[in-house]
């Protein structure tokens, strides 16, 4: 169900600090359709060497042990890069937007962007709720306001409640007991007929496939996919360009993509 961005961290050579412009790099050329507002959360795999477990470093459920100097090398740049997700965190979250480590792979750390009123809307769809709330989910998500809702500059608010926290870090644990829950799509803004197709078909038979496996409205997904390729380009250009990240995130509203 999941279709995740590979995004080039360090090399597994000589250990080098990871730097802040590659994790912003990173999250550009992967999340452009969640800066521009138009995509509610995505999640992308920055590549290295971080060990497994789940996102607060427990690595209890890893399939095989590594050895005591890999551990230590892994450990610290799992420090580091939470360091630098925590950072790039504080840096959004003015803007309506958050990001967080959601479990740590062999091959690198999954990382979440997602703008937290976006997602609230997609949990409060009454089927999901019911669906995240069998899964041990927070029962409530809180009212979205009008006034939540709207972009935010440095002084807007920026968090969408307690509840969609709660939420965020009960995925975090689910990563840490399976592989990738299906529920993640609902997370992700994957339409809940296709979340639930990929369940009940186990990922098979489905009618096309891009951003994820389509079981329903292929034309509405077909649409989905080729308007977050323009986002892509989009802000892949400006970044290029020189405009800063807190700027692409600013206004989603002034984004203009058709």
């Amino acid at each position: 169900m999941l279709s995740m961005a590979n995004s080039k961290g360090t090399g597994d050579g000589m250990e080098r600090s990871i730097t802040r412009g590659e994790l912003e790099a990173a999250l550009v050329r992967s999340c452009a359709p969640v800066l521009l507002g138009v995509k509610p959360a995505n999640l992308f795999t920055f590549c290295g060497c971080f060990g497994c477990g789940g996102a607060d470093g427990d690595t209890s459920s890893c399939p095989s042990p590594v050895a005591p100097s890999d551990d230590a090398r892994c450990a610290r740049r799992r420090d580091a890069l939470s360091r630098l997700v925590r950072d790039l965190d504080a840096t959004l979250t003015p803007y309506g937007m958050r990001c967080r480590v959601i479990a740590w792979r062999s091959f690198g750390a999954l990382v979440l962007a997602y703008r937290p009123t976006l997602v609230e809307r997609c949990l409060k769809d009454a089927e999901v709720a019911r669906e995240l709330s069998c899964l041990g989910y927070p029962a409530r998500l809180g009212p979205v306001s009008v006034a939540s809702s709207r972009p935010c500059g440095p002084q807007g608010p920026a968090r969408a409640g307690d509840a969609l926290d709660g939420c965020v870090e009960h995925l975090a644990r689910r990563f840490g007991e399976r592989g990738v829950p299906h529920e993640v799509g609902y997370f992700l803004g994957y339409p809940a007929a296709d979340v639930r197709g990929f369940v009940e078909n186990e990922g098979r038979d489905y009618l096309c496939c891009g951003c994820w496996k389509v079981y329903a409205d292929v034309r509405g997904a077909m649409r989905r996919f080729a308007r977050y390729k323009r986002c892509t380009r989009r802000v892949l250009h400006l970044y290029g360009t020189g405009v800063p990240l807190t700027e692409l995130a600013r206004d989603p509203a002034c984004a203009q993509v058709a």
